[in-house]
């Protein structure tokens, strides 16, 4: 993901500082973890199908989603402004 964010990055941080809401799904989500100063890793197994429970850390609420990536935003290489809001269950990642 990385690598293909030479282009979308720097329009991901200027509608960032224009406080404009942003929301990222999948590579979306990867590009505006770079965005915000974080760094993806490749996970040793992606998360592929249907039925994947992810927790919101800001109510507590387990939600069912569908994933199809094998990258995550590395949630330690996020700066201290950052704040994670959602969590896989099968495996803490971002």
């Amino acid at each position: 993901p990385a690598a293909t964010g030479e282009y979308a990055v720097p329009v991901i941080r200027e509608m960032i500082d224009k406080s404009m809401p942003t929301f990222g799904i999948c590579l979306g989500h990867q590009m505006l973890g770079i965005a915000l100063g974080g760094k993806t890793m490749k996970m040793h197994q992606g998360h592929h199908g249907a039925n994947h429970p992810v927790k919101d850390l800001t109510t507590g609420k387990v939600e069912i989603t569908s994933m199809n990536h094998g990258f995550a935003v590395d949630k330690d290489s996020l700066p201290g402004n950052v704040e994670q809001t959602h969590i896989s269950l099968f495996d803490g990642s971002n």
